[in-house]
């Protein structure tokens, strides 16, 4: 076990005792109103601090607030409880009522630490992240409650996570880097990596939420973009910036489960990208994009392993597993959607995550897992709806 789960047990113990001596009509009290202040965190802290940039002091302010109306909420509950466990005065209901003070106590303690938990999965917290995501404590409180419980979170965890990318792991798995070599830096100057470049689109739009949203893509058929589903979520009316020229388009195909999307460009001419399925651990590649809303941007990548991602959908509605490639490159908000080229100029995957246990680490969807897609995109020429911004 970690030091965090450790740091959990302890806790829970030494609540533990203390709900054994108030009892269980004052614990009950108390853990209502920790919970309490808890939601109420919950529920208020996204409203607060939604409009301000991810960043690790929002997440440590977020992760405060909650913690300390939790304090308050049990204070209050407790007080509550003295008054009605003074009337209680049979021995024997004092003793059952200690035993169930403290069990309750200590549930209560492993509840708050997995919503803190859940939160803090998604954020780059310097060993903390790494932490939480390899707890096995956490992962046990995780197994019990319902698969629906973390959903409810979906607003706080978002003011929490650091990164503009959803989540892409269940919250207590940890993310499995295979070290390897360094990229290749010639590899993003070899003149079948440059000619892709022109193909290579910045997508942008507003999204019903109101927030201007932007990503990368690239064009990989006849007047078809691809880029992330979570690029234009809620965006009606996209644009895609292409040698700078912008052009109208409409979004086709909307897969949140895969985080995929494609769009229809009427006015495209340009030659497609295609796909290359070869892809392997250890493989040469460039990450291609807009990283930051900023100009044109290569980025030397290896390929680190293939794996098969076990995560929530874009809204955080359903568990979905992905074929993905971890790569060993610099992936920014920004960057989703683009491609990782080989040193060929074929299209290995789209990126369309970071860790946040690495700065040195991304994922990108294989290939082969959005061919489906990447199919059903060559024809449509209906727009879909893009349900709402994540």
């Amino acid at each position: 076990m970690s030091w965090l789960d450790w740091a959990v047990l302890g806790t829970a113990a030494l609540v533990a005792i203390s709900g054994y001596v108030e009892g269980f009509v004052l614990g009950a009290c108390a853990t209502v109103g920790l919970l309490g202040g808890a939601a109420i965190g919950v529920w208020g802290v996204p409203r607060i601090l939604d409009h301000f940039s991810p960043s690790v002091t929002v997440s440590f302010a977020a992760l405060v607030l909650v913690v300390g109306l939790a304090a308050l909420g049990r204070m209050l509950g407790a007080m509550v409880g003295t008054k009605v466990r003074n009337r209680l005065s049979w021995k024997p209901i004092r003793f059952l009522d200690a035993l169930g003070g403290a069990a309750l106590a200590a549930a209560s303690v492993l509840i708050v630490a997995w919503v803190l938990g859940v939160a803090v999965s998604g954020a780059r917290i310097p060993s903390v992240t790494s932490a939480v995501r390899g707890s096995q404590v956490l992962a046990k409180v995780d197994d019990v409650l319902p698969n629906s419980a973390d959903r409810a979170l979906q607003s706080f965890n978002d003011v929490v996570n650091t990164d503009l990318f959803p989540r892409f792991l269940d919250p207590f798995v940890p993310e499995r880097i295979r070290e390897v070599q360094p990229p290749d830096s010639a590899i993003a100057r070899q003149q079948s990596v440059r000619l892709a470049y022109t193909r290579i689109a910045k997508v942008t739009g507003v999204a019903n939420c109101s927030r201007g949203l932007e990503g990368s893509g690239f064009v990989y058929a006849p007047q078809r973009v691809m880029t992330n589903a979570h690029v234009v979520a809620g965006v009606s009316s996209p644009q895609v910036e292409l040698n700078g020229q912008k052009y109208d388009a409409k979004v086709v195909v909307f897969d949140p489960e895969t985080d995929i999307a494609v769009l229809y460009v009427p006015k495209l001419k340009l030659a497609p990208l295609t796909f290359d399925f070869a892809g392997k651990a250890d493989d040469s590649a460039v990450v291609l994009g807009y990283p930051e809303n900023g100009p044109f941007d290569s980025e030397p990548a290896r390929i680190r392993s293939e794996e098969r991602l076990r995560g929530p959908d874009i809204y955080g509605d359903k568990t979905v597993t992905r074929d993905a490639f971890s790569i060993w490159a610099s992936v920014r908000p920004g960057n989703s959607g683009g491609p990782l080229l080989s040193p060929k100029g074929t299209v290995y995957g789209v990126v369309f995550a970071a860790s946040v246990e690495d700065n040195r680490t991304g994922y990108v969807l294989t290939a082969q897992q959005v061919s489906d897609d990447a199919r059903d995109g060559t024809t449509a020429t209906q727009d879909v709806s893009t349900q709402s911004c994540t």
